[in-house]
């Protein structure tokens, strides 16, 4: 099987505002025709967030650290991804989203 489609996508999920108002943020891999999403465990003020290019505007501490910790994600996800084509398991995204949750848990990804 031949990967034709990848794609990391964060967005913001601006109906779960917190009390702080700040919006979760949320992460959607697609791998040819399937979709798996997850949250970051990230949240930020929705005033900071660019969609388009899936970070914080700005050079607040906010903005930097959460985009720091944004890269970190992005870095693991691709990495899990290289190493499912290498092993040919790249059918399903949820297969993914498997590897991705268990190096985040076995990583200090969080701690700054």
């Amino acid at each position: 099987m031949k990967v034709s489609k990848f794609k990391v996508l964060l967005y913001l999920k601006k109906s779960g505002l917190d009390k702080q108002g700040k919006a979760p943020i949320m992460g959607r891999i697609t791998l040819n025709n399937s979709m798996a999403q997850f949250s970051c465990k990230l949240s930020c003020n929705p005033k900071l967030w660019n969609s388009r290019s899936g970070r914080l505007d700005g050079k607040s501490k906010e903005a930097v650290e959460t985009n720091a910790k944004i890269e970190r994600i992005l870095l693991s996800v691709n990495s899990a991804v290289d190493n499912l084509i290498k092993r040919h398991l790249f059918k399903v995204a949820e297969i993914l989203m498997i590897q991705y949750i268990h190096e985040l848990m076995h990583s200090r990804m969080y701690s700054l």
